[in-house]
């Protein structure tokens, strides 16, 4: 059980490899107690932020601190911060309890977390097996027993749900909820909101490096959308987009984002465009999701966007 609650504090963090901008101005704290997602597309800048955190790169900029103390200087970083960023790196003709041992001979970590830490992680049954032998699935839990060893008061967690199979899945979702419970601070990175939004209480989204959203899930999710039309279409359309709003044009209407009904009853209203449909809509999360970070799928055919802004990400220089 962690003594005291530590957050995690990002403020104006900047990575640049040559020209490439990995992560620009970066801002967010992660509170103790509760599963803090973080939460952008392969190439976003996720790995390349987590390693700043942890010591392993140097930032062109800006900070990143637990408690406002750098990880090179925390007096004990493994009973300060717990962190899992890959499940192969392990030496594969060692078994899990060697493993484990090598770090507390080092650290002078009480060697008997060794066996509570494999048991709270589910493969205590499997400490004396080689970790050549291991699936994905215990690897990644042995990367959790790793994490637990210092009984940290943060996680740091780079996809740990990455390939676990369904069983998997449902076992890292209540383990993490538990950790948090605790009073942790647990920050988990992932590329697929869906893979984490049953287990995240809060979700921190960037993109090409860039912070896009920093909230809690029922915010991200009720996204309204509203779908319009009228008898002469063509003159709603330009209606709107005069006001400023993004539409999509598709067979059975008008879509609009960003704008609610009763604004866009009144656009129509000062146009003198009678309307024959008006209907809000709720997105979904990963709806939501995609649409920040420039993601979404290109539109089906019969879908024209006009004013669209998202870009495709770049890759991440990490």
């Amino acid at each position: 059980m962690p003594a005291t609650a530590t957050t995690i504090d990002v403020s104006h963090l900047s990575k640049s490899f040559g020209p490439v901008d990995a992560v620009s101005d970066l801002s967010f704290v992660v509170e103790p107690g509760s599963v803090t997602g973080f939460l952008g597309p392969n190439g976003a800048g996720k790995t390349t932020t987590l390693r700043m955190l942890l010591g392993l790169v140097n930032p062109s900029s800006g900070l990143a601190t637990f408690g406002g103390v750098g990880y090179r200087d925390l007096p004990s970083p493994l009973e300060t911060v717990g962190t899992a960023l890959e499940a192969s790196s392990f030496h594969p003709g060692r078994t899990a309890r060697n493993h484990l041992k090598v770090y507390t001979t080092a650290t002078g970590i009480d060697p008997g977390r060794i066996d509570r830490v494999l048991k709270q992680v589910g493969i205590d049954a499997y400490a004396d097996r080689r970790v050549g032998g291991y699936s994905l699935g215990m690897r990644q839990r042995l990367g959790l027993a790793f994490a637990l060893l210092g009984d940290p008061r943060v996680l740091v967690l780079d996809e740990p749900i990455n390939g676990l199979d369904p069983e998997g899945i449902r076992w890292i979702r209540g383990f993490l909820r538990e950790l948090a419970a605790e009073g942790r601070t647990v920050l988990v990175s992932s590329h697929l909101l869906s893979e984490v939004q049953q287990s995240v209480d809060r979700a921190i989204i960037i993109t090409r490096g860039r912070l896009v959203y920093d909230g809690t899930l029922s915010g991200l999710e009720f996204t309204a959308r509203v779908v319009v039309d009228a008898p002469d279409r063509a003159a709603l359309h330009s209606a709107l987009l005069a006001a400023g709003a993004r539409v999509d044009v598709s067979e059975g209407g008008l879509v609009v984002k960003e704008l609610d009904g009763a604004a866009i009853g009144a656009i129509a209203h000062r146009a003198g465009v009678p309307l024959s449909l008006l209907a809000e809509q709720q997105e979904g999360l990963e709806s939501a999701f995609l649409e920040l970070t420039g993601t979404e799928p290109e539109p089906a055919p019969g879908v024209h966007r006009h004013g669209a802004h998202a870009a495709p990400a770049e890759g991440d220089a990490s």
